[in-house]
């Protein structure tokens, strides 16, 4: 019968690789899906005692949430000034980021969510940079760099939290054979 406890280890391992991978998923919403899977570790922590995932652990796991908030920042924010974009590009891919986040979330919950930050942070940048320029080309190409800085932001963001679930899956990997 110790087969079957193993079976049952393995399982729980394989949920519990789900949710973290679930939750990691958030940042593609606007939310702290790292912070999220960050919490999950910390509540596994208590409840087994700190024994699989240390406070050594949390604490890089803490360091990875972080400085993927920080990157993103950098990345979503500046990118678009290095490609060229005034301030007022640069503040508007910033806010029409948020403020499409925020109106597409009523329209299509989740995924509206995500396409308006998107969307937002293009129409933003276009918006601020024409107001600077009065030039309809040179404030599209702004508008399209804001896209893209936004998208590689986001996808930088999520491969943080990937790295930060093997970390815990490394740590919380099933013991084979071990006679308790």
């Amino acid at each position: 019968m110790e087969w079957l406890a193993q079976i049952g280890e393995w399982v729980w391992y394989v949920v519990w690789g789900g949710i973290l991978l679930t939750a990691s998923l958030l940042v593609y919403v606007g939310l702290g899906g790292n912070f999220v899977v960050l919490g999950l570790a910390l509540l596994h922590a208590l409840v087994t005692g700190f024994d699989p995932i240390s406070w050594q652990l949390l604490l890089i796991l803490l360091a990875l949430a972080l400085a993927a908030e920080g990157i993103e920042f950098v990345l979503g924010t500046f990118y678009v000034a290095k490609k060229g974009a005034s301030r007022y590009g640069i503040i508007g891919a910033f806010c029409g980021g948020l403020l499409g986040a925020v109106l597409g979330t009523p329209l299509v919950p989740i995924v509206g969510s995500i396409v308006g930050s998107f969307v937002g942070a293009f129409a933003g940048a276009i918006l601020g940079e024409y107001y600077a320029q009065r030039r309809l080309e040179p404030s599209l190409r702004i508008g399209t760099h804001a896209f893209i800085g936004k998208l590689v932001a986001i996808l930088v963001k999520h491969a943080f939290g990937l790295a930060m679930i093997v970390l815990i899956l490394k740590a919380t990997w099933p013991a084979i054979g071990e006679n308790s």
